[in-house]
Formats: C-alpha cells, sequence, structure tokens
C-alpha cells in the first residue's frame, strides 16, 4: 500500500504541473493527463477505503476537517499573494482540498458501510452512474466528486485487503490482459479527445453535453474501466520497503503542500511551454514533480501537519473526554492522500 500510495502521489503532483503548464488544451500534455486521471483518483480513494474504519469517528473526522479549514486559508493567502485569479467559497474547497471533505463524508459512512458491507457495495455501485442526472449536484460541498467515487472507498473499506491479496497473487497472463485493456482506454480516450470532467466527476450530464441515458452508460463504463485499471496496477506495485513507500507514507505532506509550489509556479509554465517548446516543458514537469516529492515529503512536513492536526483535534474534543473511554483519543491520524 504504502508503494502504491507513493506512486500515486508523484502522479497527483504531475498531473497539476501539467495542467498548470497547458492542460488539456495540448496534445504534449494531455497524453499523460488522460492516463493518469483514468485511474489515480479511484486507485487513491480505493486505498483510503481500505485504512478507514467505523470507530473514533469524531477524531477521524476532526482531523480532515482542520486540515481542510487551514490550507483553504494558506492557500486564500497564496492566491491574493502572487495576484492569481482564482476564487474561493464557504460551499466549495478550493481546488485540491475537494479529497479532504470528500474524506469527512465517507467517513460518516463508515457505520452503514461496516453493518451492511454487501448492500454498500451495491448501492455504491449504482449512485454514481445517476448522480449525473442531477444538475443540483455539482462542485458544492464536493457532493458529486463525493458520489462518484464512493464504489471505489466502500469496495476498499469492505473488500480492499483481499482484493490486495489477490492482485499480489495475479497470474503473469492477466497482468498482461490487464496492461493491454489500460494502454487501449488510454489510446481510445486520448483519441477522442475525453471531456476532462469526465474523469474530475464533478460536472451533470447537463454541463457535459450529454442527454442522462448517455451519460449514464459513459460514467458506468468509465468506472469499470478504472475498476480494472486500478487493479492491474496494483498487480504491478513492487512489494518494497524503499523510497516508494517512504513517500507513500509521508503522502499526506506531499498533497497538502505541493500546491503551494504549482500556484507559484502557474505564471511561468505556459511561457516555457512557448519560448522551449513542447518536450521541455514536459521535462520541466517532472523536475517539478520530483522536487516536490522529494521536498515535501521530508519528515518534518509530515510531523508537523500531523501533530498540528492532532493536537488541535484533541484541544476541541477535550471537554467530551470524560464522556469517552481514553483509547478514544489515542487514534494516530489516518495515513491519507
Amino acid at each position: 500500500m504504502d508503494a502504491a500510495k507513493g506512486i500515486l502521489i508523484i502522479l497527483v503532483v504531475l498531473g497539476h504541473f501539467l495542467e498548470a503548464t497547458a492542460g488539456w488544451e495540448a496534445r504534449s500534455t494531455r497524453l499523460p493527463l488522460t492516463a493518469i486521471y483514468l485511474f489515480h483518483m479511484p486507485a487513491f480513494v480505493f486505498l483510503a477505503g481500505i485504512t478507514s474504519k467505523p470507530t473514533q469517528l469524531p477524531r477521524r473526522i476532526g482531523t480532515f476537517v482542520v486540515m481542510l479549514v487551514l490550507f483553504q486559508s494558506l492557500y486564500f493567502m497564496e492566491v491574493h499573494l502572487i495576484g492569481l485569479n482564482k476564487t474561493f467559497s464557504l460551499l466549495i474547497p478550493f481546488w485540491i482540498l475537494w479529497f479532504l471533505l470528500a474524506m469527512c463524508w465517507w467517513q460518516l459512512l463508515m457505520p452503514l458501510i461496516h453493518k451492511f458491507p454487501k448492500t454498500s457495495v451495491v448501492a455504491s455501485l449504482i449512485i454514481p452512474s445517476f448522480t449525473g442526472t442531477f444538475e443540483s449536484i455539482g462542485y458544492d460541498l464536493t457532493l458529486s466528486r463525493t458520489l462518484v467515487f464512493l464504489p471505489f472507498f466502500v469496495i476498499g473499506a469492505t473488500y480492499g485487503q483481499s482484493i490486495l491479496r489477490t492482485a499480489y497473487r495475479l497470474p503473469k497472463t492477466a497482468k498482461i490482459v490487464g496492461i493491454a485493456v489500460a494502454f487501449g482506454a488510454w489510446a481510445y480516450l486520448f483519441a477522442r479527445e475525453i471531456r476532462p470532467g469526465w474523469l474530475y466527476g464533478s460536472f451533470s450530464f447537463d454541463r457535459l453535453k450529454v442527454e442522462d441515458g448517455t451519460g449514464v452508460l459513459i460514467r458506468a463504463g468509465l468506472m469499470i474501466l478504472a475498476m480494472v485499471i486500478v487493479f492491474t496496477f496494483l498487480s504491478l506495485v513492487p512489494n518494497t520497503r524503499g523510497a516508494l513507500a517512504t513517500l507513500g507514507r509521508r503522502s499526506l505532506a506531499v498533497f497538502a503542500l505541493h500546491g503551494f509550489l504549482v500556484l507559484a509556479v502557474t505564471p511561468l509554465m505556459p511561457v516555457i511551454l512557448h519560448k522551449s517548446g513542447n518536450l521541455v516543458a514536459v521535462g520541466v514537469c517532472l523536475l517539478m514533480t520530483a522536487l516536490a516529492a522529494i521536498v515535501f515529503a521530508a519528515p518534518a512536513f509530515d510531523r508537523s501537519i500531523r501533530l498540528m492536526s492532532q493536537r488541535t483535534v484533541d484541544l476541541v474534543l477535550k471537554p467530551f473526554a470524560s464522556q469517552s473511554t481514553p483509547s478514544a483519543f489515542g487514534l494516530k491520524m489516518p495515513r491519507t492522500k
């Protein structure tokens, strides 16, 4: 799991630098972005489901709320300091912070998922396909992404461990088939110039300019495709305790902090693209990704964020401590994206 998280957080950071450079407009950046967004968030949500538990919910949810409030404020300050044209809303987490709020909603569902695992899986598979039929379900409170990626969290929380074991023992032939499916889907969706909104999971079918029936089929197809690619990806991840695993264990800090670097260089990336060309721009994105991963995975960053979140939550929950068991407040902060 740690090695998988290490690879995924690299893809997260790289995807954001590519979007800051030319986004989905240039073929040179759209090609890797299509591959990344096909599976990286479903995979991360799946792993988050595995580490989630139905116990000590106030503390678990509190850690995400504290991080959301802190980094929403910090990103607001940076955007205004460097003069970027970005909007903020009390109802919409800023940019990458949607994941923190989504984790709060998913954690709230954990008692139900734990009590009714099979029913939860079936319901989670049905809900995303029809979410897009409601125009009111979108960016506000991260509802759309929460529901679109819900099946990956529920499956991770219920059968994630057994799926990991099965993926680790997957025969070579099955891995080759999975790789072929992944590359075929990547090439097809790139050639068809799929709207990024389908992969973001944030938009209604109306905003994606398709009829509801067509939208249901496309979303269901993309969900099934993502499941196949995530399973194949997990079967290929090395069982290692090296640098990738270390990066995975500290992925929380990399996730929370890399956005500051991306925003800081956003005005420069298009200039590099136009003056130096596509290959140089993509190369710069790779170098910036490596820099962000190395710097923000430093133990001091990871330890500081976790300690700050834990102490803040403890302070808020302290008045209720006398009514709870001591162990309820000894939980380590869950390691997530």
